[in-house]
This record gives structure tokens, C-alpha cells and sequence, in this order.
């Protein structure tokens, strides 16, 4: 059980009083779509799993997914590593605005709020040396669901310029210029961030897992891939891992600095969910 991840007191002072938060916002008749964003390795799929499991508990219908669901495939993915071959940003497999489906997954938001039926894709990251590709089958969901917890790391990215990146960049100790010395790179980073901007409206409560140090996200994600490495026998190496989460820390302190969520859960060095700060009380 997931509920054994987290100790009493995580669950007393930070996820009893989330889920108390989430259903209190829940309206009879409608879906609440519950965005959990956070940067590389915060948790947000364990706590997704968590609060599907006590919610279904109760009785409610309870849908999760991921936007790592709507990574396009690795053909049109290659396309783009093509296309800015000298671009670093887009010389990783995934995950940087522009790798995603995002008009279907406009289209399954919409269809969620309208409490149509729908389906999510499945992306296995294992295949292709790591690389990742959509998979012939997909998740059909039946029905209105009570509650749809929708997490990924850039869930509510806004648009920034230039200056805005470098100076938050700056701020949290993120050498840019030592990724991406002209900018040149990062301009065409915040190009495609503005496909993303209709998805923010389908998004009722926003959750944001901030870590107290920047330098959490390498040794947590090193840990995802070791698991992944466990399950699967295919991941990333050590290189790999830091070079991949080096390039996202720019863009998820763009998060953290501007993303206006409902709910914040802070999270120490031991990976403990410490404190939930709301915006309801």
C-alpha cells in the first residue's frame, strides 16, 4: 500500500488536510481536475497514487495520468532533435515543451470536463534505449469521474522572457549561460511554451511540491531510474540522469517562481512532506 510511503505524521499534517481540501472544493455533478506539479523526482506520481487510493476508498470514481502519457512518438520526437540538432534542450529524448501531444490532450481535458467518455494514451519510457515510445493501446475511462488528478512537471508553465528565465535563473543558482551561452537555445525553449497555455483553464486545483534545494532533483531522479533500471533492466546512466535534469531545472524554477498554486507541500532533504501551505485558509 502506498499510504505506508508516507508517515503518520505526513499524514497528519500534510496529506489528511490536502484530501480534506480537495473534497471540500469537489462540487456534486462536476469533475474536479487536480493539477500536481513539481519538479524531477518530488513525488508527485506517489502521491497521486495515494490520493486515488483513499478517495476510491471512500467511493468516489477516481482517474489519474500523467502528461508524460501525451509524449509524442519517437519518430516525431527525432524530428525535433532534428531540427535543432545544436540545441541541447531538444538533444534529450523528452520532456521539454514541444515533445508533447498537447491538442489531444486539450481534447481529453475537455472531454473529462464534459464528463464524456475518454482515453489516455500510455508512453513506455523503457523503450529504445530509454528514449520512450507510445505503445498500440490505450486507457479507455467510462463515464464522469468524480475526481481526475493530472500531474507532470510542467502543469501550468507559463510564458516568460528572456531576462524573466535568466533572472530566475540566477536567483536559484541555475547557471544558464553555462547550458545555453547566447540565450539562443532557451528562445526557442519559451516559443513553445505558449501551446501550452489553454490546458492551465481545464486545471480547478493546483498542488505544487517544492523541495528545499535545487541540487534534491538529481539524487531523486538518479533514484527513480534506478527503480526503473529494477523493473525493466533499461534506464539511464548516472551521465545520462544529470545532464537530463540539468536541462529541465531552468524552466521548473520558472515554475516554482511563477505558478500561483492553490496548495504548496514543502519537502526536506529526506524526501518528507513537511508542510502544506493553502491558500483557502
Amino acid at each position: 500500500m502506498v499510504s505506508s510511503v508516507f508517515s503518520t505524521t505526513e499524514q497528519k499534517k500534510v496529506l489528511r488536510p490536502l484530501l480534506a481540501e480537495m473534497l471540500k472544493q469537489r462540487k456534486k455533478g462536476k469533475t474536479l481536475v487536480v493539477g500536481i506539479q513539481g519538479g524531477q523526482g518530488t513525488g508527485k506520481t506517489t502521491l497521486v497514487t495515494f490520493l486515488q487510493q483513499e478517495l476510491t476508498k471512500k467511493g468516489y470514481k477516481v482517474q489519474s495520468f500523467s502528461i508524460d502519457d501525451f509524449y509524442k512518438p519517437l519518430k516525431e520526437r527525432q524530428r525535433l532533435q532534428k531540427k535543432y540538432r545544436d540545441n541541447p534542450f531538444y538533444q534529450i529524448s523528452r520532456g521539454m515543451p514541444g515533445t508533447h501531444r498537447v491538442n489531444y490532450l486539450h481534447e481529453t481535458l475537455r472531454n473529462i470536463k464534459a464528463g464524456k467518455d475518454f482515453e489516455i494514451p500510455i508512453f513506455d519510457k523503457s523503450l529504445h534505449q530509454a528514449q520512450g515510445d507510445v505503445v498500440n493501446k490505450t486507457i479507455k475511462v467510462h463515464g464522469r469521474q468524480d475526481f481526475v488528478l493530472f500531474e507532470g512537471w510542467c502543469l501550468g508553465l507559463p510564458v516568460v522572457s528572456l531576462a524573466e528565465l535568466e533572472k530566475i535563473c540566477t536567483k536559484n543558482r541555475i547557471n544558464i549561460r553555462q547550458l545555453d551561452p547566447t540565450l539562443a537555445y532557451s528562445k526557442v525553449v519559451l516559443e513553445h511554451t505558449k501551446e501550452y497555455q489553454p490546458l492551465r483553464k481545464f486545471i480547478d486545483l493546483m498542488v505544487m511540491l517544492t523541495p528545499d534545494s535545487s541540487v534534491l532533483h538529481k539524487q531523486w531522479r538518479s533514484q527513480q531510474e534506478q527503480e526503473l533500471k529494477q523493473r525493466t533492466g533499461k534506464g539511464m546512466t548516472k551521465k545520462e540522469i544529470e545532464r537530463f535534469v540539468e536541462l529541465f531545472l531552468p524552466l521548473t524554477y520558472v515554475c516554482y517562481e511563477k505558478i500561483h498554486p492553490d496548495i504548496t507541500i514543502y519537502i526536506d532533504k529526506n524526501h518528507t512532506f513537511y508542510r502544506m501551505k493553502t491558500i483557502f485558509l
